[in-house]
């Protein structure tokens, strides 16, 4: 989770709103996205993949 008050970060990667969450890989790339409500399946089927 990231504090960004000026939504700068939001601008960088993309950020249309909330909720949403961008998983990163080790190397700090974007590996899946999420914007709106998002399945826990699909997230920790996500993180396995990593």
């Amino acid at each position: 989770m990231l504090w960004d008050p000026g939504f700068e970060s939001w601008q960088q990667l993309g950020v249309r709103g909330q909720p949403g969450a961008i998983l990163f890989d080790e190397t700090g790339t974007g590996r899946f996205q999420w914007f709106g409500s998002f399945d826990l399946e699909e997230v920790l089927l996500a993180v396995e993949q990593l």
